[in-house]
Order: structure tokens, then sequence, then C-alpha cells
């Protein structure tokens, strides 16, 4: 029999989605063959970095790199501009090293990566040109980071509208679509602000940025549920990360996050073995691990 095409989505999450990598390990020790993957923000630089053929051992010593204060605050700049906390350039600077003179042309498989433009109030949908760009666009977290002006295109944020990008992943033609959620659901979380003082935001927010990003969040994990009906994946794994570790409150913790994305792969493996097995699709199941 054919094999079916397997899909990979990975959503975003910041820190959280570190997690993708320990996904992307335990496949990749059991021998499955992505056949194309989709990912927005955190979820969509890690599928690029996948994309490209680059080794999961180099993807994870980058992601390690990040681990230590001190390398994570060089990529902190402060905007002058004042349309982001960040201006973002120690961050383009970074992944220069992963993605210059890639191309999606280029890739060993396909990808697609969502971004939002602001002008013209719509999704953006990278899965041609250059890479950098399309990953500097679908992480631009709103407030966080300025947007990318690109081809007249104010890009922000993919998971503003396509936190999950199964859509996409079956756009590319997958026949079995693996979707891997990392982001926390807001109405189990404190307000940062209510937070302990070693667990609030990592760097001086003012309060009305809080609020602002709370709300986003709360729209994004609606918006999600509302997609994931619309369109379900085959499996929906959901890596169990401590609620202590949040988008920006885990870059400490990388080791920890990449090995609950792991345990999560390697105890779903059974229904992983089964959908691929399987002649016809079934309806779509949830692990959480």
């Amino acid at each position: 029999m054919p094999q079916p095409k397997i899909g990979l989505a990975l959503s975003g999450g910041g820190a959280r989605g570190f997690a993708h990598i320990g996904i992307l390990k335990a496949l990749q020790n059991a021998g499955i063959h992505i056949d194309c993957i989709s990912g927005t923000s955190m979820g969509g630089l890690i599928a690029a970095a996948f994309a490209c053929g680059i080794p999961l051992e180099t993807i994870e010593q980058k992601a390690l790199q990040l681990s230590h204060m001190r390398e994570l605050v060089k990529l902190v700049d402060v905007s002058r501009q004042r349309r982001g906390l960040l201006e973002g350039s120690r961050v383009r600077d970074f992944l220069v090293d992963l993605f210059l003179d890639r191309s999606f042309e280029t890739l060993k498989i396909p990808l697609a990566m969502p971004a939002v433009d602001l002008v013209r109030a719509q999704e953006v949908v990278f899965t041609s040109g250059m890479v950098l760009p399309a990953v500097l666009a679908t992480s631009a977290v709103p407030a966080l980071f300025q947007p990318i002006e690109l081809n007249g295109q104010r890009l922000v944020d993919g998971g503003v509208l396509n936190n999950l990008p199964v859509d996409l992943a079956r756009r590319l033609g997958a026949d079995r679509i693996i979707a891997v959620d990392v982001q926390f659901d807001p109405a189990a979380e404190k307000p940062w602000q209510d937070q302990p003082p070693g667990d609030r935001f990592p760097f001086p927010a003012p309060s009305f940025f809080l609020d602002f990003y709370r709300a986003e969040l709360i729209m994004i994990a609606e918006i999600t549920r509302m997609r994931l009906n619309a369109c379900p994946p085959d499996l929906l794994l959901r890596p169990s990360i401590p609620t202590s570790i949040t988008m920006f409150l885990g870059f400490t913790r990388i080791p920890e996050i990449i090995a609950a994305g792991e345990h999560c792969a390697i105890e779903a493996m059974p229904s992983i073995i089964r959908l691929l097995q399987a002649e016809e699709i079934q309806p779509s199941s949830q692990n959480h691990c």
C-alpha cells in the first residue's frame, strides 16, 4: 500500500515552543518521516530549521545556548521607535546563521508559515521566497517586536489569527496531520501582575502592555479552538509543560521543555503508529502527555 503523506503542524508558544524539538527527536528516533511541515511563531522557527535540513542536534544546541541568561540578554535591544518594546535586530542577527541564503525552493521538505498583515488585516502565508524574512514575520510578537515591513505589508506574529496551522499542513498535501499545541490556556493562568515577583515578566514592562498581551492570549486561545473545530488534525498532542513555564518565563528551563516534548511523543507513539497504518482517516484524537 502507498504510504500516507505525513504533515506536522507546530504551534506558537514562546519558550514553551522548544518542546517541538523534543517531539521531532522522538519522531526521528522512531524512524517516522515527516513529508511536510507548518509552524507559527516559535513553532515556525523550529519548523523552518527542520525543513532546511539542519540536524536536530544543531537545532537543540542553538536552543540550549539561549538557556543561559547571559546569552538571552544579548538578544534584548530596546526599541527607540516605540513600535515594539524590542527592536529585534539582535534576534535577526542570531537567526542569520541558520537561515541566511535559505529559500523555500531549496528546502528538504515543503514548509508553510503564517503571518498577519496589519495593513490589509489578513493572514499572509509564506511558502516561497527567502526563509529568514518569513521566520521574522511569523514570530514578530505584537507590541514586543516591531512589525516586519515586507513588500508593502506590515507583518506581525501569525499566531494572531493562526497559532496552530493545521490547515496549512493540509494545503501542503498532507494525508495525515499530527498537530502539537504548546500554548497554555490563559484561563488557567494568573495574570503576570498577580504572580510572585520571581515569576513575573522577565524584563520591565508597563502594566498596560501586560494587560494588552493577556487579552491577546485569550483571543488566540479562542481562535485556536474555533480553527481546530473547523479543521481538526488527525492527532493532537499537548505536551505536559509546567504552568510556571510561560511564553517568556521559560528560557532558562529549555532542557526541561525539550524533554517534555520528547516524553509526549514517546507516550503517544502507539497512537502515531496506528495513525500511519490506518487505511482510512479516523476521527481526530488528542493526547495530553
